[in-house]
């Protein structure tokens, strides 16, 4: 499925896990933000390690120091952040993957279940990834 980010903005097109396939240089959370959405942006592009990717999250989502940086705290966290629309513009999942591919394929996995269980949760990666199993985002 291939929808625009106006028309998921405006809730004509369901959320989902997307990847980016418009302008780069387009400032989607400050859109997200415009219309009302609380907007989570993640950089991971210059990180070295897992340890490294959930020190981001914690950082630039202002987690308290006891979040879990594991899989099931992302997890929560999401739940916790996504009680009305929210949409998380991630620029680096394949910096992930090329320091830990394993790890960056569970990270996938709980954005997607995490997307699951919420009906306003949009996840907007914004790398060119080259796989199957996302949903395009014009």
């Amino acid at each position: 499925m291939t929808a625009s980010y106006a028309s998921m903005l405006a809730g004509t097109t369901a959320t989902g896990l997307f990847s980016w396939r418009g302008t780069p240089e387009r400032d989607l959370a400050a859109e997200a933000e415009a219309a009302g959405w609380l907007a989570l942006r993640l950089d991971t592009r210059h990180i070295g390690s897992t340890g490294d990717f959930y020190a981001e999250v914690a950082g630039q989502w202002s987690l308290p120091a006891w979040f879990g940086r594991n899989l099931d705290a992302l997890f929560d966290v999401l739940a916790d952040l996504s009680a009305g629309p929210t949409v998380l513009v991630w620029d680096g999942l394949v910096r992930l993957g090329d320091v830990d591919p394993e790890q960056a394929s569970a990270v996938v996995d709980v954005l997607r279940d995490a997307v699951g269980q919420s009906v306003a949760l949009a996840v907007v990666v914004r790398d060119d990834l080259g796989v199957n199993g996302f949903d395009g985002l014009l």
